[in-house]
């Protein structure tokens, strides 16, 4: 069954509208969103205690020397978590210091906890309605490749949403327990990491995706995304010979979405886009062929 262009963004879109739906109806998802949520806390609340006891440290200095010391160490030890972010890249570290460091803190940390995340939620994205055999009556409506892309659509969605939903504790938490918090440089820097958090999971959800075309059952679908995500997070540590693997891991593109240049943005970008299209349509040659 094929259809045209105007057919195939149409029925994408409703299966994605249904698929959003459907997710957030479930209490896995509630109970991940939560979850998401604690982390964000946890992340800003860690923060503001660190600030706290700085604070405590410089006040408690005798003299102008003692509080110069600490401002330093202060700063270094700031320096230090720039390079720890950037990966050693002294450039990119240098542009990081631009962000507020409770943003880049909430930032580092949705990053490491989002690909285990899409994995949790998103795994039975294609699989579970295999294993229900609901998929064939929405292939009588539609075609496979449009239930495909709606199914990956609406996860984005969901991924988006929560994305945006775990920035405002760090704008509670910073505006009620910090006394110079900068709402307004806060909240302009949560907005331009949000796109980075999307574009950076879609590539995760494409290795999801592949995982739940390949299989028939909800728990072996979970099974191979977490195992997947786990080879593609060892291919970005590759070195040597083995070097070029990296690019195939969303990992590896990560840091170039945070890179001051547009031209390094754009080509993480594609990549990450890139690695979505590729494991999704990977997957789907597979699907393709499968008996509903």
């Amino acid at each position: 069954m094929t259809g045209s262009p105007p057919s195939f963004v149409r029925d994408a879109a409703l299966v994605a509208g249904f698929d959003l739906r459907e997710s957030l109806r479930t209490r896995r998802a509630l109970v991940l969103v939560l979850l998401y949520l604690l982390i964000a806390c946890a992340a800003s609340g860690i923060y503001v205690q660190v600030v706290r006891e700085l604070g405590t440290r410089i006040d408690s200095m005798a003299g102008s020397d003692g509080a110069a010391a600490a401002s330093v160490m202060q700063n270094e030890g700031y320096h230090a978590m720039l390079l720890f972010f950037s990966g050693g890249d002294a450039v990119l570290a240098d542009h990081l210091a631009s962000y507020p460091a409770m943003v880049l803190i909430f930032a580092w940390t949705s990053l490491a906890f989002l690909p285990w995340f899409i994995a949790l939620t998103s795994y039975d994205q294609v699989a579970g309605d295999l294993h229900q055999r609901t998929i064939r009556y929405a292939a009588l409506r539609t075609t496979r490749g449009a239930y495909v892309t709606g199914k990956l659509l609406g996860q984005a969605a969901l991924v988006a949403g929560v994305a945006g939903l775990g920035m405002v504790p760090v704008v509670i938490i910073g505006a009620i327990y910090l006394p110079n918090f900068a709402l307004v440089a806060t909240v302009t820097a949560l907005l331009s990491t949000w796109p980075i958090t999307v574009v950076c999971a879609l590539g995760f959800l494409g290795v999801v995706s592949l995982a739940s075309q390949l299989c028939r059952g909800p728990g072996a679908a979970r099974a191979v995304s977490v195992g997947l995500l786990f080879a593609v997070w060892l291919l970005s540590l590759q070195s040597g010979v083995w070097a070029w693997l990296a690019v195939l891991s969303p990992w590896y593109w990560k840091p170039g979405l945070f890179q001051p240049g547009i031209l390094d943005q754009a080509i993480a970008v594609a990549g990450c886009l890139g690695l979505c299209v590729a494991y999704t349509a990977l997957g789907f040659l597979r699907f393709r062929h499968r008996d509903l």
